[in-house]
């Protein structure tokens, strides 16, 4: 299943860190209302100005689908990849007690330099961000080396799940014909991450059902959400299949970076609230407040009835 990221890495690395993740990176959950057992993910509370959008019938029916991957297919502490939504502490004596700190000063020099360059929201690569964090020799595994440590980090800090009912509704958008795409702020260990949690491939025989063509993750373009290149990218991409953006759905967690950035490129937006740690309304955001998502969804089983009945 390694072959989902690009990052540069020797193939076998990338091997040897897909098992790392299915062994330490995968901590299954439990949808709201279910069986006792696993810890529970539940729904965030709807803001009330919000609460005529919950469930409301789409403009028109989708012949596409594109996914957030934090906090709408994987269910995660953060929500975020935590390689840049840096939690405090860390995760074990293996690293040093800072390196919270030093990751957030790396990266806030790196952003920062990317936006002198007109880059209004740039990415970091992570195994680089680490490397230096750590300090490690300059040398040819340097990045190697730090795409471990990042791996181990994220495990600890950041593990996650499939967001229960996902892969279901996924089967049953694959099942109908559905092209499916991806949008999402990622590192290169998220597609591994993903794969992992389904327990498939991606794209592929046997896969999720994912196009290899519609997938834009933010380590591959360096630009990350809410830019609303990548959707503009994405709306492009269908537009040569013949698909209009008008008849594409967007899901995601985040009103700002998947609603209203996902809107002004043209999509319809089903913003995702089946989870309350990462759900994110941004109320006060000017985009926002001129883009509301066409719907609100509480869970994958409500959207997947929203979108195949």
């Amino acid at each position: 299943m390694a072959s989902a990221s690009d990052a540069g890495l020797p193939a076998a690395v990338l091997a040897e860190l897909a098992r790392y993740i299915a062994a330490y990176g995968i901590r299954p959950v439990r949808g709201h209302g279910d069986a006792c057992g696993s810890p529970a993910v539940e729904p965030a509370p709807i803001p009330g100005e919000w609460r005529h959008l919950v469930d409301a019938p789409l403009p028109t029916a989708p012949l596409a689908v594109a996914v957030d991957v934090y906090g709408t297919i994987l269910a995660s502490a953060t929500g975020e990849c935590a390689a840049e939504d840096i939690p405090g502490g860390a995760p074990s004596a293996g690293f040093p007690v800072d390196l919270a700190e030093r990751l957030r000063a790396v990266v806030a020099r790196d952003h920062a330099q990317e936006r002198a360059r007109g880059v209004p929201w740039p990415e970091v690569d992570a195994p680089l961000v680490f490397a230096r964090a750590l300090a490690m020799p300059r040398d040819a595994l340097a990045y190697t080396q730090g795409a471990r440590a990042c791996i181990a980090w994220e495990c600890a800090m950041n593990p996650c799940a499939a967001m229960p009912g996902a892969a279901e509704v996924l089967r049953a958008f694959k099942d109908r014909g559905l092209a499916l795409g991806i949008v999402s702020n990622a590192q290169f260990y998220s597609p591994l991450f993903v794969e992992a949690a389904f327990g498939a491939p991606l794209c592929g025989p046997g896969g999720l059902g994912f196009d290899s063509g519609l997938l834009l993750w933010s380590y591959r373009t360096r630009r990350a959400k809410p830019d609303r290149w990548m959707f503009d990218e994405l709306a492009r991409r269908f537009a040569a299949r013949g698909v209009a953006a008008g008849r594409v759905l967007f899901i995601g967690n985040d009103a700002l970076n998947d609603g209203a950035a996902g809107r002004e490129a043209g999509f319809m937006t089903a913003l995702f609230a089946g989870d309350a740690r990462s759900f994110k309304a941004r109320l006060a955001e000017p985009r926002v407040r001129a883009a509301l998502p066409s719907t609100i969804v509480t869970s994958w089983d409500a959207l997947g009835r929203l979108v195949c009945t």
